[in-house]
Order: structure tokens, then C-alpha cells, then sequence
């Protein structure tokens, strides 16, 4: 699938997930608190605080509660996302495929949760984010490993279905970059998420708009297939595994 189709799959299924997207963002709220919890331990320069993929603002609303004096920059590709945002925030309607406008630079801190797994090259756009810091200054970014959904990629081996799931970031790819003082913080995170099968499962996805995929949608008997042979806990429910890393680069 060509980049811009994808981009435009991706921008439509989170419109289309707009409305009701913080109902089910559990996961997202999780990371996007304990970003919180490691802000309030880092002395941040005056200046302009960005979220990139802020979507309904989320984390941008988390930091706001935490330091009242601070308004957040929410930039996001999906309008409709970014209408769910307080009407009083600054927003920019922007594709973060691309490099980050002109007008900014020198930031002190810039923030994104459950973003760059969606972008087409994040190694490359990350490396613009950072170029964009303040001496001194902080890019913080949550994101899914390559190590998450063991238990959908063990049960699409088992079953010889094809794992329709995103391909998220290698670590060492991301960090590969930077000297080895300018990463400041870097840790792994296991968040299991339960639930009575995998339809429900499935259906988690698609209610965040997480549901892009590039591969084929999965027929009726696949999926039966697939809640036959899904590790099943005690009481008969299923688990989704997610590593989660927290990456901070501080601009020397």
C-alpha cells in the first residue's frame, strides 16, 4: 500500500474514532499519566510546550492539570480529533509525516504518546522533533515495541493466519541516533489489557481507530479460528500483551 493511501486510511479511521475515543483509551491514559508523573521531576525551560499526535488531548489535558500555568500545543493530522480538543487550547491541523513548521523551533518541551508508530519513517521524524529543542530542552515519546501482542502472534503462528497486526518500532532503531548522554531516560513497560474473547478484543482496536492495517481483513472463520487457539486465562478470557517504551531526549 502506497504511503499516502495509507496516511489517508489512518486519518480516516481516527476521524471516524473521534467522538467516542476517550471512552476507551485505557491504555493511553495509563502512559499518558505516568508522562505526567515523570514531568513533575524535570525542571523545564520557559517557551512553548508541544504535543505531537495529540489527538482528543489527552495527555495535553494531563499536563495542564498538573501545571495550571502552562497551555499545551496540540498539533494532530485528524480534525475531528482535534475538535474534541478544549476550544480554548492552541491547535495545528498538521501531517507529522511531514517535517515540523517553520515557525517552530526552540522548544522546551515536546511530548508524544501513541504516535510515532503511525508514522511512515519515525526514526527521521523524530530526529527533526529533536532538532526543533532548546538547549536543554525535552522530547518525551511513549510507544508500542516490536515485542507487543505475543499472544496474537503466537496464535496466528499456531493457526497458520497471517498476523494482520501493526510491525511497531524497534528500540535500538529509534535511539540509534543519539549520543548516549543525550538520552535521558529510556524504560520498558509490560500493560496487559483482558477480555472475554477476541471479538472484543478486535473491537477495542477499531473503537480507538487503531484498526489500520496493510494487510487483508480477516474473514469470519479466521476468527474463530483465532478464539479457538488464543491463550485463554482461568476464566476462559483472553489477554493482549503490550510493551510499552518510554524514551526522553534531552537536547544538550
Amino acid at each position: 500500500m502506497k504511503n499516502n493511501i495509507w496516511n489517508e486510511t489512518v486519518k480516516n479511521n481516527f476521524n471516524n474514532a473521534a467522538a467516542n475515543y476517550l471512552g476507551y483509551s485505557n491504555i493511553q491514559k495509563h502512559f499518558a499519566e505516568k508522562i505526567v508523573s515523570i514531568l513533575k521531576g524535570l525542571s523545564i525551560q520557559k517557551g512553548e510546550w508541544i504535543d505531537l499526535g495529540s489527538g482528543t488531548g489527552l495527555l495535553a489535558d494531563e499536563i495542564e492539570k498538573e501545571f495550571s500555568t502552562k497551555k499545551i500545543t496540540r498539533i494532530d493530522f485528524s480534525k475531528k480529533m482535534l475538535l474534541q480538543n478544549k476550544d480554548s487550547s492552541k491547535k495545528i491541523l498538521w501531517d507529522l509525516n511531514n517535517c515540523l513548521p517553520s515557525s517552530i523551533m526552540k522548544c522546551p518541551l515536546m511530548t508524544s504518546n501513541f504516535c510515532i508508530h503511525w508514522l511512515n519513517n519515525p526514526e527521521k521524524i523524530i530526529r527533526d522533533w529533536f532538532s526543533k529543542l532548546s538547549s536543554g530542552g525535552y522530547l518525551i515519546i511513549s510507544y508500542p515495541s516490536i515485542n507487543s501482542f505475543p499472544e496474537w502472534k503466537q496464535t496466528c503462528k499456531e493457526t497458520n493466519i497471517k498476523y494482520s497486526g501493526l510491525t511497531f518500532p524497534i528500540s535500538k532503531d529509534i535511539i540509534k541516533s543519539y549520543k548516549s548522554d543525550e538520552i535521558f531516560f529510556s524504560n520498558k513497560y509490560l500493560y496487559v489489557e483482558n477480555f472475554p474473547d477476541v471479538y472484543k478484543l478486535f473491537r477495542s482496536i477499531v473503537n480507538v481507530g487503531a484498526q489500520s492495517t496493510k494487510c487483508k481483513r480477516k474473514k469470519v472463520s479466521e476468527l474463530k479460528k483465532m478464539q479457538k487457539f488464543w491463550p485463554k486465562k482461568e476464566i476462559n478470557s483472553v489477554n493482549l500483551t503490550w510493551e510499552i517504551n518510554i524514551l526522553i531526549l534531552k537536547k544538550l
